[in-house]
């Protein structure tokens, strides 16, 4: 008969979710293998023994056995439309506003001041509450976040399925700050302080109006998105950018991705060759699109594009424009086509182009 295994009198948090048997030691020599030891800590066992504490910020520890369940988290969505799909559809209902009186767009630097301050707001809103009373700091907080972000994405629990588990860690992510909803309400202030300086009343005219139709359909898709869907919407864009990395560098023929809102996040030397600036310019939204068209070319960029933004049955446009160097002196008219990609919500994600320079 072999003999019996040495019972210990705690297991870490790990193990004993696992059912695993766990040594004395801290970190514990799974952790240690899985390397996860700057995580391993003491699990409340059945029988009580145990040391985990959860500081209620009133000075008091309670016991492990009353801190609610990560998974409680999950089942808790919060039922109010997203603050960055609000913050979207303001800057399209003040486009829209400008159509009706255009006063409005002499005004838009204030309106512009007004966005950034209400964009602020909405950022200082998101961040950890100071607790005075308590002594508590943001930074503490946001600590104890990360560090929950960081529990969860480590447990090796098999106890739900793929797909639950990806949200739990999504959802800890986001409470720890580490990946938020894109603003794009900051791509439209671009957008309007750029036609203020460089084009004229008609043409910025000609630009809010298909604009201001896609708000109805923005509308009616933005009632039921959260903060924890746009988060994998942004995420299905970061993979679109991978994919299209690979894809422009096989081109040779001109092209660039960008946002809905018009910044620019890939393109291929080809394209910046075309432009004449790097290809490190063309990332990161550093440059929009419209900025390196004339304004005839940007105004029916906009127009085609507004026209069929939310329409499924309509992927391609092909029409032509005449780009522009990055510095503005020169020139070059080009056949052009541009794809939209959609997310899960038919709101387009990102705009792909290709451009074929005519001699």
């Amino acid at each position: 008969m072999s003999p019996k295994r040495k019972k210990v009198s705690k297991s870490c948090v790990f193990c004993r979710r696992s059912h695993l048997i766990c040594d004395e030691q801290r970190p514990c020599s799974r952790c240690i293998r899985r390397d996860i030891a700057h995580l391993c800590t003491d699990s409340l066992g059945p029988n009580g023994t145990g040391n985990i504490e959860l500081d209620t910020g009133n000075g008091t520890a309670n016991n492990a056995s009353e801190v609610p369940k990560v998974t409680g988290f999950l089942t808790q969505q919060p039922t109010f439309v997203s603050e960055h799909v609000g913050s979207e559809f303001s800057s399209l209902n003040e486009f829209l506003s400008m159509l009706e009186d255009p006063l409005l767009v002499n005004n838009s630097d204030n309106n512009g001041n007004h966005q950034q301050q209400h964009n602020n707001s909405n950022n200082d809103n998101n961040n950890p509450t100071l607790d005075v009373a308590n002594g508590e700091s943001e930074l503490d907080m946001a600590t104890t976040s990360k560090e929950h972000f960081f529990l969860t994405a480590a447990d090796p629990s098999t106890e739900i399925t793929p797909e639950d588990r990806l949200k739990l860690v999504i959802n800890a992510k986001l409470e720890a700050g580490l990946l938020q909803p894109y603003n794009y309400a900051q791509g439209y202030t671009r957008l309007q302080n750029y036609m203020d300086r460089y084009m004229n009343h008609s043409s910025k005219q000609r630009i809010l109006k298909p604009l201001s139709t896609i708000r109805p359909a923005f509308r009616a898709i933005a009632r039921s998105l959260k903060d924890v869907d746009l988060i994998l919407v942004e995420e299905c864009f970061e993979r679109m950018l991978l994919s299209y990395d690979r894809v422009f560098t096989s081109m040779s023929m001109p092209a660039c991705l960008w946002r809905r809102t018009g910044e620019i996040y890939r393109a291929n030397k080809e394209f910046a060759n075309l432009v004449d600036c790097g290809v490190e310019d063309l990332i990161e939204g550093k440059l929009a699109i419209y900025e390196l068209m004339t304004e005839e070319s940007a105004v029916n960029f906009w127009e085609k594009y507004g026209s069929i933004a939310f329409d499924k049955g309509q992927k391609a446009v092909l029409t032509s424009c005449d780009l522009r160097t990055r510095d503005g002196r020169r020139k070059r008219p080009c056949c052009f086509s541009f794809t939209i990609r959609r997310d899960r919500y038919n709101i387009p994600i990102c705009i792909v182009g290709n451009f074929i320079p005519i001699s």
